[in-house]
């Protein structure tokens, strides 16, 4: 049932709040999680494409100056008591989806409870909505001039494993002697290994000992850094449209030779235990248009394949 009164602005900005409720203990559960995505894709006017930018949201905790500005955008976006009261009643289904809600989240819902009695409800409020509720319903749902990470959406969608990892890199006070670019292209290619390895549930310790060995000979980079590489790609989630853009992004930052190269490590990858599956197989190719790799290199890969192994 559609929420009373609600426009896609307002959808979104409680989105947001949600999301820095959710990560206000330093954590995002699983179930917390599962929550918000079914909350926020059910809300009227909310897009998996707008879910998709959320993303850079669910990346990582939201500093206290963050939540600041999410709470006050939403404070701008709520004019009469419904609007509050839907969202108070999913920041509450959020918080006890885990079963518990703690001293932390406890004091973030205090904290915009004050917030929107401040700045929203009032009577110029309510009277703005009531002469204003066309334009107000129909602003757009992001800005224009973006501000704090949203600036950093084209990063975040272009290559999410080194967004995140310049984060990690200040977090854990390394040092890379690297440039960008390079970075960037082993952030992508660590990202493809990572999706290509988990695509059947789970990365076993072989294929993860496969990536990090990987990393560490074939991109030059000490295992320390390597490590902080992989763990940052893994806990990224990518569906097969994300992998398509990171793919396109690597083949706008490397030559056909190195693509090949890629590759070749990559079905090595999956060849790690000697079969190959159905699904295994489709996912190569995936990745083999995606790189836009010759058709000859993807006979020879095959070739190979039928050599080595079994199909599952």
């Amino acid at each position: 049932m559609s929420e009373p009164l609600t426009y896609p602005a307002l959808n979104l900005s409680t989105g947001k709040m949600l999301i820095a409720a959710a990560w206000v203990d330093g954590e995002l559960k699983e179930e917390e999680l599962t929550c918000l995505k079914s909350i926020i894709l059910r809300m009227p006017g909310i897009t998996f494409e707008d879910w998709r930018k959320l993303k850079i949201y669910l990346a990582f905790p939201l500093s206290a100056t963050e939540q600041q500005t999410v709470v006050l955008e939403l404070t701008e976006k709520v004019f009469v008591e419904e609007h509050k009261k839907m969202a108070f009643r999913h920041l509450f289904e959020v918080l006890q989806s885990d079963g518990n809600l703690n001293v932390m989240e406890q004091g973030f819902v205090d904290d915009l409870s004050e917030a929107l009695e401040q700045n929203a409800c009032s009577f110029l409020q309510k009277l703005k909505y009531y002469l204003l509720k066309n334009q107000i319903e129909s602003q757009d749902a992001w800005k224009k001039s973006k501000l704090g990470r949203e600036k950093l959406l084209h990063d975040f969608f272009s290559n999410p494993a080194y967004f995140l990892f310049r984060k990690a890199l200040i977090q854990q006070d390394l040092y890379v002697p690297h440039s960008k670019p390079q970075l960037q292209k082993i952030c992508l290619f660590a990202s493809i290994l990572s999706w290509l390895a988990s695509e059947d549930g789970k990365i076993t310790f072989d294929e993860e000992n496969f990536i990090l060995e990987t990393l560490t000979n074939s991109c030059d980079i000490e295992p320390k850094i390597a490590d902080c590489i992989f763990s940052v790609a893994k806990a990224v989630d990518i569906s097969e449209i994300e992998l398509k853009e990171l793919c396109t992004t690597l083949v706008d930052q490397t030559e056909s030779f190195e693509r090949e190269k890629l590759f070749n490590m990559l079905a090595k990858l999956v060849l790690l235990d000697r079969t190959l599956s159905v699904r295994e197989c489709e996912c190569l190719r995936s990745v083999a248009v995606f790189l836009h790799i010759r058709k000859s290199v993807w006979e020879k890969m095959m070739s190979h394949v039928h050599l080595i192994t079994t199909f599952s």
